[in-house]
């Protein structure tokens, strides 16, 4: 089966890192605006709203090649792919090993580089159009007491804006979200006393919710934003 998924059953989406706080939000803001949403992770624990729960680890590329090939066989071409994938470990710059390093950078930063060429290709092939968007971070753009979630979140927001301009004569949008501090499990690992201090650095008072950063994925994802492209939208609560 080939081209974009449209009709009744609406247009296909591919949300990775779907069993987490913001991929499960994500997942249930496209559908309600219309979508069948593929939710991909290492585990099958997607918002009961999903078409389907895919299992694959999309820091391996081969996994995420094998992925993209069954997608496009047993569902059809996606017109979405939000590229939320990622790993917060919450260390020391002193405590890195190689180990954690490179799962940081194969997660945040591989998953996105290799997801995003892989459903590219998919769509020049085809000679269809597409959006993508990356969950990047306000790590990304201010650093980060963990300094490679820092870092490759800061990549993430360069990855956007070069595949943005690249891809754009091809139909394809690349653009991403930047949260600030957002109540989800991987935030819990922030020790109390830092998220503190961030919440009373934060203008608007409080945490966002997995659902307001999702809302701001929802609208990249739409025709509405046909105009915006290599675009970082900050969903931050003022925060900079």
């Amino acid at each position: 089966m080939s081209g974009i998924v449209t009709g009744p059953a609406g247009p296909l989406a591919v949300v990775t890192g779907g069993a987490g706080g913001i991929g499960r939000a994500v997942t249930a803001a496209l559908t309600r605006t219309g979508h069948r949403v593929l939710s991909v992770d290492r585990e099958p624990a997607a918002d009961p709203t999903a078409h389907a729960a895919l299992v694959a680890d999309v820091a391996v590329p081969a996994q995420v090649e094998r992925l993209f090939a069954e997608v496009h066989q047993r569902y059809g071409l996606p017109a979405v792919l939000v590229n939320n994938a990622g790993v917060y470990p919450a260390r020391d710059f002193l405590d890195y090993d190689p180990t954690t390093y490179a799962e940081v950078l194969d997660v945040n930063l591989g998953a996105t580089f290799f997801g995003t060429l892989a459903y590219a290709r998919a769509l020049v092939a085809a000679g269809r159009p597409g959006t993508v968007v990356n969950v990047a971070s306000i790590s990304g753009q201010s650093g980060s007491p963990d300094a490679a979630y820092g870092a490759s979140k800061g990549a993430v927001i360069a990855l956007t804006h070069s595949l943005g301009r690249a891809l754009a004569g091809h139909r394809i949008r690349v653009n991403a979200v930047a949260p600030g501090l957002v109540d989800t499990p991987m935030a819990d690992r922030i020790p109390a006393d830092r998220r503190d201090d961030y919440r009373a650095r934060i203008p608007v008072g409080r945490f966002g919710t997995p659902a307001e950063i999702a809302a701001a994925v929802a609208w990249l994802a739409d025709p509405a934003s046909s105009y915006v492209t290599a675009t970082v939208l900050d969903v931050n609560g003022g925060l900079h």
